[in-house]
């Protein structure tokens, strides 16, 4: 099923991409100001990659047996359960579908605007195991299913809605605000932070991995800064992933609409202790 996803996922990039150009101008500017290298190509072949996990998705009970999962993320996870950070790099729903498999594992999603879409992608996701949880009761519903052992996974890659509980850091080229709650999350459940990047390797197999683990301060006091230079760190990685493989991570989100142009702040790694 991996050769159908790859050519319907190209068809729909064709489509999407290069006939309607939804976002293309978007893309091609952001990746330019990135640094990329030929962003035009690139742009062509991230539209490419965001079809193919589309058809990824649709065709996941064939290709889980292609998703590797770091079983660091796994042993940890699974000790006394963690919050995931994540992003929209590779296959990224494939990816929660196998996680979803391994551990008790919830998933905070946005609703697209397009509802009749929405309703396939989220019916997509929860039938093939993802426990779903809106944006908006992410905090309690985090706060059940880590009390339990379980897993949450979060996005940061997208521009916060608010100012407040966040941070600025570099990311490619612009500076980004950082939602927090990933991390204060986890500070307040003592659970660990996974920060877990998904990508696709070149045979088409799919690999998550495990490229943070950091532990909450146990001072309630010291969350804020940890959480602080936790999600920059995080950031600093999927920057470094995207840079290896611009054409998978999402360039299509308004990620820098309301950030200031004012340098970002540093944290010093002291802030964040590695597992």
């Amino acid at each position: 099923m991996a050769w159908l996803s790859s050519l319907l996922g190209g068809l729909l990039a064709f489509i999407v991409g290069d006939l309607i150009r939804v976002r293309r101008r978007h893309v091609v500017d952001s990746m330019r100001r990135a640094g990329i290298a030929d962003p035009e190509r690139n742009a062509s072949a991230m539209y490419r990659s965001l079809g193919r996990a589309l058809f990824d998705l649709a065709f996941a009970p064939w290709l889980l047996r292609r998703v590797q999962i770091d079983p660091r993320a796994i042993s940890l996870a699974s000790e006394r359960g963690a919050v995931i950070a994540t992003a929209h790099t590779g296959s990224f729903d494939l990816v929660a579908c196998a996680a979803a498999r391994a551990l008790s594992f919830t998933v905070v999603t946005k609703r697209l605007s397009i509802r009749f879409l929405d309703g396939i992608w989220q019916g997509w996701r929860s039938g093939r195991g993802v426990s779903l949880v809106a944006a908006g009761d992410a905090a309690r519903a985090a706060r059940r299913a880590l009390a339990s052992g379980g897993c949450v996974a979060m996005i940061f890659d997208q521009a916060p809605e608010r100012e407040r509980g966040t941070v600025l850091a570099p990311f490619l080229g612009q500076i980004a605000r950082v939602d927090l709650a990933p991390a204060l999350i986890a500070a307040r459940a003592r659970v660990p932070l996974l920060v877990v990047l998904a990508r696709r390797t070149p045979d088409g197999d799919h690999r998550a991995e495990l490229v943070l683990a950091l532990e909450p301060p146990a001072r309630p006091e010291a969350r804020r800064a940890w959480a602080e230079a936790a999600m920059v760190a995080a950031t600093a990685e999927l920057d470094a992933l995207v840079r290896r493989h611009p054409d998978q991570w999402l360039w299509m989100h308004r990620r820098w609409k309301d950030a200031p142009a004012a340098p970002a702040p540093s944290f010093g790694p002291s802030a964040v202790e590695m597992r």
